[in-house]
């Protein structure tokens, strides 16, 4: 599968045997959050990784009660992106199918990213951790406590470390590169599916021990890419 395709050309979203869960749905609907993927646009190539982007908000809509007229999505995403060159691209999904897309300038990816640990638990059955949302104050709670740090690396309840609070996250042990499970609580995000699929990276349980014993750390997003990261001891 392609990882850009134009805004244009995007892929049937598959939606079979994804059930909607009823506590989630009901705190987003109590919020009126909306569900949410951001990309990066390549004037030359189209949108990075769209296809995956999409399928996973096709899953997260079906998964949280919402609904999702791919046609729109496409549609929305098309006209917006019209002539528009090197750009952060934001996909906003209402609950009731209708679609935002929000234009930036492109992202500024800094050679090294600082990450500090933070001490606040997430729940790692908390079905939220899993999709991409509107819903950001847990994150940004955690980013106003450590206000120095480049990102907050997050830990689950049972001291797992899980990922950042906007990419996830990888450590290179014994040559490998690790990255945590979905089931410590983390979003799948694009770029790591990517690196998974190709072998690039593997999956386990990761402590904050092994961070810090890491040959190398690194923040994986699809905006973004691949960036080099250290952990503040």
């Amino acid at each position: 599968m392609n990882s850009s395709v134009s805004a244009a050309g995007l892929a049937t979203i598959d939606t079979a045997g994804v059930q909607p869960i009823g506590s989630a749905e009901a705190q987003l609907t109590g919020a009126g959050a909306q569900l949410m993927e951001t990309m990066y646009h390549d004037p030359r190539t189209g949108l990075r990784h769209a296809e995956r982007h999409l399928r996973r908000l096709a899953r997260s809509a079906a998964v949280l009660g919402y609904e999702i007229r791919e046609r729109d999505v496409r549609r929305r995403l098309a006209q917006r992106l019209s002539g528009v060159g090197a750009a952060r691209v934001r996909v906003r999904l209402h609950r009731d199918g209708g679609v935002d897309v929000d234009i930036f300038g492109p992202p500024v990816a800094p050679t090294s990213v600082s990450l500090v640990l933070d001490d606040e638990p997430v729940d790692s059955r908390d079905i939220l951790l899993g999709h991409k949302t509107t819903l950001r104050e847990r994150y940004d709670r955690r980013r106003h406590r450590h206000p120095g740090a480049g990102d907050i690396v997050l830990v689950n309840e049972l001291g797992h470390v899980t990922e950042t609070t906007i990419a996830n996250l990888a450590a290179r042990i014994d040559g490998v590169w690790w990255t945590p499970p979905l089931a410590s609580g983390c979003l799948p995000g694009v770029e790591r599916s990517w690196q998974l699929d190709r072998g690039l990276m593997r999956e386990r349980i990761l402590t904050p021990g092994d961070l810090l014993a890491a040959e190398a750390l690194a923040v994986t997003s699809s905006l973004k890419g691949v960036l080099p990261a250290t952990l503040r001891p």
